[in-house]
C-alpha cells in the first residue's frame, strides 16, 4: 500500500460518512491530528488509512464488534 495523501484520506472519510472528530474518537487520537492528516500537514499513518478504508467498507457497528473481539494486550483491564 502506497502512502495516502491528506486529500485522499479526507475523501475516504467523506465516503465513509465519518467526520474528522468521529474518526479521532474512534481511532483514539486528537481531532487536531486527524485534521493535520486531512490538510496534508502531517503524513497519514498506514494504520489510520487502513482504519478509514475499513470504515468506508464496513458499518460502524461491525467495526465495533470486530474491535471488541480483538485480544487485549497486557496492561488493559480484563487482560
Amino acid at each position: 500500500m502506497e502512502t495516502i495523501s491528506g486529500p485522499a484520506f479526507k475523501t475516504i472519510l467523506a465516503q465513509a460518512n465519518v467526520n474528522q472528530a468521529e474518526f479521532a474518537r474512534f481511532a483514539d487520537v486528537t481531532a487536531r491530528q486527524v485534521n493535520n492528516w486531512c490538510q496534508g500537514r502531517a503524513a497519514v499513518p498506514r494504520w489510520a488509512a487502513l482504519l478509514a478504508i475499513a470504515c468506508r467498507e464496513l458499518s460502524a457497528e461491525a467495526l465495533a464488534i470486530m474491535l471488541d473481539e480483538l485480544p487485549r494486550t497486557s496492561g488493559e483491564e480484563g487482560a
